[in-house]
């Protein structure tokens, strides 16, 4: 309960930071307080108490025109809704996945080999789950029927073996 009291007051303190400080000389340093947010919603979740609030900042500066940060917003409500329906991320991103977020890339092509030894890249996010490939590689052969999405899965080759 103490872990979720300190993830809400850093969800928050994100908020107020993000909204008082924003200047053309505090630009890059609102860039990193989203991305801090970033991280946060893929791996951590707020209170049930907090979702709603966090919820509707995200939404508001996604839908706000002309306003600084709408794809980075769209990208924590994203990832915020991702945590709440599968738990967030288990594994802490490596060094290198860490420094790639801080720079602001939070994705990466992954392959995919499908059979008869057909290669295929598809874009995975922080907070990307089996099923979003599932569903986008099913799209892709033409299958757009839920029951379909029960037919495949996925399995992991690495390089141990």
């Amino acid at each position: 309960m103490v872990f979720l009291s300190v993830n809400n007051d850093l969800n928050i303190e994100l908020m107020s930071y993000r909204s008082m400080i924003f200047s053309v000389f505090h630009r890059e340093s609102c860039q990193r307080g989203w991305r801090l947010l970033y991280i946060l919603t893929a791996y951590y979740k707020c209170s049930e108490a907090l979702k709603p609030y966090l919820l509707k900042y995200l939404l508001d500066v996604c839908a706000s025109p002309g306003v600084h940060f709408q794809g980075i917003s769209k990208a924590c409500e994203q990832n915020l809704r991702k945590t709440f329906q599968y738990g967030g991320r288990v594994e802490h991103p490596d060094g290198m996945e860490l420094k790639a977020m801080l720079a602001g890339r939070s994705s990466k092509r992954q392959l995919f080999l499908l059979p008869g030894g057909i290669e295929r890249h598809l874009k995975i996010k922080t907070c990307s789950v089996a099923l979003d490939s599932i569903e986008e590689l099913c799209y892709e052969m033409g299958l757009h029927k839920l029951e379909a999405l029960d037919e495949y899965a996925i399995f992991v080759v690495t390089n141990r073996g």
